[in-house]
């Protein structure tokens, strides 16, 4: 209960502050749990690709075959995270989960979990960087 009605204050802060320091707060906590998340399972973390800021894990298997958890915001001060094992066509595995920042740590070894399935489904194990 008192955690739905921190969000929902939060929500209503932010509507009212809606400057660009509140979302690099909010955007600073968010990099922060993904830093400290991806030094637990040992993964590096990206935050540029062609010169737009991202924040997207890389998880390789040891045959070569490339794994992506990425963390996306959205509405409302949530937060989407989602794994693919970046192939195109009917191959293509993809999961997705939306959720708020404070349960953003729980999501992220939820999709470090399916990519880990889906790497061992295939026969092969994750190559530790």
């Amino acid at each position: 209960m008192l955690e739905g009605t921190l969000d929902l204050l939060i929500i209503i802060l932010d509507l009212f502050l809606l400057g660009s320091s509140s979302k690099e707060k909010r955007y600073f906590k968010i990099d922060r749990i993904v830093q400290d998340w991806a030094k637990k399972v040992g993964i590096n973390t990206q935050y540029e690709y062609k010169d737009e800021k991202v924040r997207s894990l890389n998880v390789m298997d040891d045959a070569g075959n490339k794994y992506q958890i990425c963390v996306e915001t959205i509405k409302w001060r949530r937060i989407k995270v989602c794994t693919t094992n970046n192939i195109s066509g009917p191959k293509r595995k993809i999961w997705t989960k939306k959720c708020k920042l404070s349960n953003l740590t729980k999501v992220l070894f939820e999709a470090y979990g399916v990519t880990e399935q889906w790497i061992s489904k295939s026969g092969n194990s994750r190559t530790i960087n």
